[in-house]
């Protein structure tokens, strides 16, 4: 089975956490998370890490419980928007010599995503969703070109019905048409909020 690091879970074991207020638990539950990815790197014999990434409500969580819970790997649930963050994950992975992969969830609605965005019970400002979905393009481009020894596995996430969500595996013939899909997806801060229809909160 799966080990399963969430910084949105360990969140929720803090004295007065309050969903409504998520964001000033991020920092240090983010925090305790790294922490439990380094010592379960040292202590598992689970050889395979994946790392997800995808923007805030763009699918993870329902893409880990449909797809991987049953994977003997170690899991760490993260937005991986930061090439920094990313970087000193990989670069744990591989002093333990463990298998890496990177598995995004991109939305195939970025409004569609957004309004998820609002109505979940964790609530954070706008710009945690713009930086996300921005970064985590960045992010995922980046691996693409420089790690070619770390499989990328990409699903776009869409609604089959009103709230059935469903995933798609892109599937490429080789590395170079993956770097061409993720430099044709690259969104700035800017691109991002332009493609947010007007809501009423």
């Amino acid at each position: 089975m799966a080990v399963i690091i969430s910084a949105d879970e360990i969140k929720k074991e803090f004295a007065g956490y309050d969903p409504s207020h998520a964001s000033q638990f991020h920092r240090q539950s983010a925090k305790l998370a790294d922490l439990e990815f380094a010592q379960q790197l040292k202590k598992s014999r689970l050889k395979k890490v994946i790392l997800l990434n995808g923007g805030s409500a763009s699918g993870k969580t329902e893409y880990l419980s449909s797809h991987l819970s049953k994977q003997k790997a170690i899991i760490f649930d993260g937005t991986l928007s930061t090439k920094l963050g990313a970087k000193i994950k990989l670069k744990k992975i591989f002093k333990v010599k463990k298998q890496a992969e990177v598995h995004a969830v991109i939305p195939r609605d970025l409004n569609r995503a957004y309004l998820a965005f609002l109505n979940r019970e964790r609530h954070f400002a706008d710009e945690a969703f713009f930086k996300t979905h921005s970064g985590a393009r960045t992010t995922l481009l980046w691996f693409a070109i420089n790690y070619q020894q770390v499989k990328v596995k990409i699903f776009q996430s869409f609604y089959l019905q009103a709230k059935v969500m469903k995933f798609k595996d892109l599937e490429f013939p080789d590395r170079y048409h993956v770097v061409k899909y993720l430099k044709s997806i690259q969104l700035s801060l800017q691109d991002v909020a332009g493609k947010i229809k007007v809501v009423n909160k």
